[in-house]
């Protein structure tokens, strides 16, 4: 098979940190952060976090975060986001 029409993905040299009003670019030696989110496993949404990582940082759905900052503002937006649909399900 031709890399053309390899299934793997080609890794990006050119991340950003997803983290609120941040947008830096990943350089070499900084230490990153990976962030997503998922209800598959457990039934109900779960924050994951881990330390960079090139073959989960390509995955859909992966948020790049550039440091301790940026997950944390991530994570209150996770929380807030979950109280949130919490509260209208219930009707309030």
């Amino acid at each position: 098979m031709s890399a053309a029409n390899s299934k793997v993905p080609t890794p990006n040299p050119f991340y950003r940190c997803a983290g609120p009003n941040c947008g830096v670019l990943k350089g070499t030696s900084d230490h990153w952060w990976l962030m997503w989110a998922s209800s598959e496993k457990f039934g109900v949404p779960v924050l994951y976090l881990c330390p960079w990582d090139e073959e989960i940082a390509v995955k859909e759905g992966t948020l790049h975060v550039c440091g301790e900052l940026c997950a944390q503002r991530l994570q209150s937006m996770f929380l807030g986001n979950i109280l949130e649909n919490s509260q209208k399900r219930r009707g309030k």
